[in-house]
């Protein structure tokens, strides 16, 4: 998985397309305020970025 977070929904389509193409499978979780805060170091997210397995 590789989540991501952003205020610019077409840049977060690109982003989702373009990584999906390189095996990841992208997870939106919201815009930088609240997204944001969850992949910040120390946030329950933080570091579980993984690749997809098929």
């Amino acid at each position: 998985m590789l989540f991501l977070a952003g205020d610019d929904a077409g840049a977060k389509d690109t982003v989702v397309r373009l990584t999906s193409e390189f095996g990841f499978a992208p997870v939106d979780v919201g815009s930088l305020r609240e997204g944001g805060r969850l992949l910040q170091l120390g946030g329950p997210l933080s570091g579980l970025h993984v690749l997809k397995q098929d």
